[in-house]
């Protein structure tokens, strides 16, 4: 009985402290959600073309022991279309403006999924102070696409094109167009030596191999390989919300 009734007041605490609104950047609208409390923000950057509802239970499950903020990116999902390239800047650019704007205020720990993980990296590199661990979690691997040859990579875009415009509508396209231009951002990454990084390999896949390159020369890093799809931390929600938690508690916040 008692833990039943424990198990209530978390589930009231957690919607107590949820809110899903819009933020407001001169005139151009976001879609945030907010939801936990505590000394330490998780970040969720969602994939390429991903809207928020892609983390499914994770968020709540993380609220229960750090603050949680999740969002749409510009085209993506309920926020407003896009009034910039959908360069990697650009977009860090824009979740900065929001996290101000809200009064999100650091210290962060950044979760990113696939195109999410170079942003992260690049938030990374540009506010290092105000980053104290990653959850990279099967992300995008630069070294992957630069070790294809033009003719390679030339057939590679191609059939994305090709994937991304049978399925998407057009304002959800603007980031594969950009993605390939983006890689160039991951040069020289200014990104502290000693930050606590998790990343997630999803070892069946062809890019996987290229992954370990992203925390070379990283001392306080680890490499997690699990089978699965590219969203096998959602099959390993689990396993993904106790590498979140290892990452807070490391900060000792």
């Amino acid at each position: 009985m008692k833990t039943f009734l424990a198990n209530i007041l978390i589930v009231i605490s957690l919607a107590a402290t949820s809110q899903e609104r819009f933020t407001d950047l001169d005139g151009q609208k976001f879609r945030i959600k907010t939801l936990g409390d505590g000394d330490i923000t998780v970040l969720f950057e969602n994939g390429m073309s991903d809207s928020l509802e892609v983390w499914q239970s994770i968020p709540d499950s993380v609220a229960k022991f750090a603050r949680v903020f999740l969002y749409d990116r510009a085209d993506i999902g309920k926020s407003d279309l896009s009034r910039q390239e959908r360069s990697i800047p650009n977009m860090v650019s824009e979740l900065k403006s929001v996290l101000k704007k809200e009064n999100i205020k650091p210290p962060y720990i950044l979760v990113g999924h696939s195109l999410g993980g170079l942003i992260d990296r690049y938030f990374a590199s540009e506010y290092p102070g105000e980053v104290l661990g990653m959850l990279l979690l099967d992300p995008s691997a630069e070294s992957y696409w630069k070790s294809m040859s033009k003719k390679e990579l030339k057939k590679y875009i191609k059939g994305g094109t090709e994937w991304y415009e049978s399925r998407f509508k057009v304002q959800y396209r603007k980031e594969w167009y950009q993605f390939i231009p983006n890689l160039n951002y991951m040069n020289n990454l200014k990104i502290p030596k000693d930050m606590p990084i998790i990343l997630l390999s999803a070892k069946q896949l062809e890019w996987s191999k290229y992954q370990p390159d992203i925390i070379d020369g990283f001392t306080n890093a680890k490499l997690v390989k699990l089978k699965g799809d590219h969203y096998t931390h959602i099959a390993h929600a689990e396993l993904t919300t106790n590498w979140i938690k290892e990452l807070v508690e490391r900060t000792g916040y």
